[in-house]
């Protein structure tokens, strides 16, 4: 099979600047990609690399798309090195055909809070448009005043509702286990990424020390390191990024034969794909955990956010995701 490629590039700006452990994020850089086969069908992915975890630039991106010229044969594309995840997966997503999953089929979301106190004045917000599950960003701010913070959200949720902290791998071990001795004794789902991902000792040191579920997020960005964490005996949370861990079928594949304990979370990528995600997760009965694209109208533009999406998602809400239309606004 040879395919007719074409490659744009995007750099949008995000409606408010996220705030996390490693600064504020202003804007989204990515491409949109699109194939089309010997009988005219059609499909789109996305490149959304994160460089600060580990993934090919968009640079890097651009450059491998540039080698195809306007066609690649398809042993070609599925030639691409296995460290250009974020290529991989989208020239898999604009060639996959997934069934479709029941309509009855939806999955709960996580609604990601700001960082800070702003997190307490959004959540009455959240809980009325029907989220159960929350993330909030910690590590941002000085310990002894998050964890003030901490207690102040807590009182404002519900018995019936989860809360994911997420320090982006901020914290040192000692700061990691302040936090998680107080997390004991509340009702935490998880404790996302404590330490750097290059304390690998000191992650499972926590892990063994604190009985407070823990999650692998920069330490995962893509299979082979979650493979090797699973060699390492990992028995907490991965929380995968799709959009940088490489083709989905791949991703499918592991979670099937390793039954990992997954969260499937956005990389803050558009609509385009968001939506690929969303098909394959649906249909293939990914995970039981919310997931975490509860990220808002992050980019405040209907385009590049796709329709509204609530507290529960479907396939309904990918199918109104038009690719072929947002390829075309973009110049």
């Amino acid at each position: 099979m040879v395919y007719r490629f074409a490659c744009k590039k995007y750099r949008l700006p995000l409606r408010v600047p996220l705030r996390t452990a490693h600064g504020p994020w202003g804007e989204r850089e990515g491409l949109l990609v699109r194939l089309e086969d010997e009988s005219g069908g059609v499909g789109f992915g996305e490149i959304a690399p994160l460089p600060g975890f580990g993934t090919e630039t968009v640079a890097e991106a651009e450059a491998a798309c540039a080698g195809f010229g306007g066609q690649a044969e398809e042993a070609a594309l599925d030639a691409v090195p296995e460290r250009f995840g974020c290529v991989r997966f989208a020239l898999a997503a604009a060639r996959m055909k997934v069934p479709a999953a029941p309509r009855s089929t939806k999955l709960p979301v996580a609604a990601l809070l700001p960082a800070g106190r702003a997190a307490l004045a959004v959540l009455p917000d959240r809980l009325g448009a029907g989220f159960l599950a929350f993330k909030w960003k910690v590590g941002v701010e000085g310990a002894e005043d998050e964890l003030g913070m901490l207690d102040d959200l807590l009182g404002l949720l519900p018995d019936y509702t989860r809360l994911r902290l997420d320090a982006n791998g901020a914290w040192d071990r000692r700061t990691a286990a302040r936090w998680l001795a107080r997390c004991a004794e509340r009702p935490i789902e998880f404790v996302e990424q404590p330490l750097a991902p290059d304390d690998p000792d000191g992650l499972t040191g926590l892990a063994a020390d604190f009985p407070v579920s823990l999650a692998l997020d920069e330490s995962v960005t893509g299979l082979a390191a979650a493979r090797e964490w699973q060699g390492r005996g990992w028995r907490g949370v991965y929380v995968i990024k799709p959009a940088l861990a490489g083709p989905l079928e791949a991703l499918g594949a592991w979670v099937d034969d390793t039954k990992a304990d997954v969260v499937i979370s956005s990389a803050i990528e558009t609509a385009v794909g968001r939506a690929a995600i969303l098909r394959f997760v649906l249909a293939r009965n990914l995970t039981r955990r919310a997931l975490g694209f509860g990220v808002g109208e992050i980019f405040g533009d209907r385009r590049w956010d796709g329709p509204v999406a609530g507290s529960l998602l479907d396939t309904g809400w990918a199918d109104s995701v038009n690719s072929a239309e947002i390829w075309s606004a973009l110049n």
